[in-house]
């Protein structure tokens, strides 16, 4: 399989007295889905602000298609990235549409005038989120898992061949959560990238190809049998038992 992220001896830190990441090796190929799984303050959050280009390592390299992320243009790598984070604020006046039109910002031009192309778009992503009957409603009157769902139709929208998520289902319900894990599941169907953190682990394994285990500043990569078949690698994740 073509590698679309490739990761080689990756330090990462939020200040230079430690690293909360350590000497991280790590690739991830088209068409892949990765669950990133691990404790409260192991590094998930670290890991994928740092693929983003939203943190500044302090040592190694993170490739996108074979570029360094801190080379890439930031318009240019958001045609081949998209962002999902958890506790993103938006204006809870802005319509739905409008705000899953900012996923048509890299193509826009610079009167940022939406074309009939990105409208098409919009409307494809609402449709494929289940979410298009909120199309004219206000951001502020959704419901955590619409809100959810909203986010990823944004990211859809953009068109990108990679698709980051943290913590996606954090504060849903359970049947909001398995809506959330499903449309995840189908983006495969797109040949789409997906990398995504969850606390919900069960439900995590059951969409994804590889897991990524972040412990104490090491990411260990390792598939969903692999881990279910290791009790130390399980161990790690849900304590005794």
């Amino acid at each position: 399989m073509e590698r679309l992220l490739h990761i080689e001896n990756l330090s990462a830190s939020y200040s230079k007295r430690f690293d909360v990441l350590s000497k991280v090796n790590i690739s991830l190929a088209k068409g892949e889905i990765i669950a990133v799984i691990g404790e409260n303050g192991s590094g998930k959050s670290t890991l994928l602000k740092s693929i983003c280009g939203l943190l500044n390592y302090s040592t190694g390299s993170i490739r996108l298609q074979n570029k360094e992320i801190k080379d890439w243009d930031k318009k240019e790598m958001s045609k081949i990235l998209s962002y999902v984070s958890s506790s993103e604020k938006v204006n809870s006046m802005i319509l739905v549409d409008e705000f899953v039109g900012f996923g048509r910002y890299p193509y826009s031009n610079w009167l940022a005038k939406l074309s009939e192309q990105d409208e098409m778009h919009i409307d494809d992503a609402l449709i494929a989120c289940g979410v298009a009957y909120l199309k004219n409603k206000m951001m502020g009157q959704l419901s955590d898992g619409e809100n959810q769902k909203v986010y990823l139709a944004r990211a859809i929208a953009q068109q990108t061949p990679f698709i980051i998520l943290d913590e996606p289902t954090t504060h849903l319900d359970i049947k909001s959560s398995n809506a959330i894990f499903k449309l995840l599941r189908n983006q495969k169907t797109e040949n789409r990238s997906i990398l995504f953190s969850s606390h919900q682990v069960e439900k995590a394994l059951q969409i994804a190809d590889k897991v990524w285990l972040v412990d104490c500043g090491r990411v260990i990569e390792t598939t969903p049998k692999e881990f279910l078949g290791n009790d130390e690698l399980k161990q790690l994740v849900f304590g005794e038992e």
